[in-house]
């Protein structure tokens, strides 16, 4: 072959796959274009490893192939900002799985690590643009990929529930999950959408502030669903302190029954 041909094909992996292929069969792949592909990443403790093995992104020249999942946790650090180093070193992510605990990230870091995960978890972390903090519809909307939704603490505002359903692959989504949810929520556009829904499994949990008033609000739609003989629509969980302890477990029978 070519030289200029064999050059092309050593930048240029189509897979992660393809690329493993190539260097195992000539060191000259390697040599042009030096990559570690790794199939899970993770990070506890302060340290990044690879199969229980510390690993220094930082230290080697090469550049990183992720390709099926990253688990990150911060907590406990002072600097939550972990991903920010080791993103210049990485090559490619095409991970399917992206799970983050207690951070502070940067809107263009996680556009480039969210674009091919199908699971999303995202446990307390802020996401910035700049000095914004992004609420959760600028997420979902650079989920191109996600089949399941996660969010613990999201950044929501009055208009995040609306501006949710402009986002053409979030009636795509299989599970679609909110934890500790203020009433900023717009609970009425999500009971309107709820009853036309018959795709994505909800599961909403409100924090311990909310208003009576807004309890009341949330055990009234809890009620319809309870009454309903025959669903229409697939039926959320919806969940929050005070709720009557059977209409609770009611409620999550339901849930799980028409999960699939």
């Amino acid at each position: 072959m070519p030289d200029s041909v064999m050059f092309y094909i050593a930048k240029n992996p189509k897979t992660a796959e393809l690329y493993l292929k190539m260097v195992k069969t000539c060191k000259y792949f390697f040599i042009k274009n030096e990559i570690i592909v790794i199939v899970r990443l993770e990070h506890f403790r302060g340290k990044w490893s690879v199969k229980e093995k510390p690993l220094d992104l930082t230290k080697y020249n090469c550049k990183y192939w992720i390709t099926d999942n990253i688990i990150a946790s911060a907590s406990k650090f002072v600097d939550k900002n972990i991903l920010s180093p080791i993103i210049p070193k990485l090559y490619k992510c095409a991970a399917k799985s992206l799970c983050l605990f207690s951070q502070v990230v940067s809107f263009t870091d996680l556009s480039l690590l969210i674009s091919s995960a199908e699971e999303i978890y995202l446990y307390d972390v802020i996401v910035k643009k700049c000095d914004s903090v992004i609420p959760i519809e600028d997420i979902v909307a650079i989920a191109i990929n996600a089949k399941s939704v996660e969010i613990i603490k999201p950044v929501i505002t009055s208009k995040t529930m609306k501006k949710l359903l402009q986002i053409p692959h979030f009636a795509t989504l299989n599970r679609f999950t909110l934890c500790d949810l203020s009433e900023v929520f717009d609970i009425d556009a999500f009971y309107a959408y709820m009853k036309e829904n018959q795709h994505t499994m909800f599961f909403l949990d409100f924090e311990e502030s909310i208003s009576d008033a807004f309890k009341n609000r949330l055990e009234e739609i809890i009620d319809e669903i309870l009454e309903t003989k025959v669903f229409s629509y697939k039926p959320p969980f919806i969940d929050f302190d005070g709720l009557d302890q059977e209409k609770h477990e009611k409620l999550y029978r339901i849930y799980i029954k028409n999960t699939f």
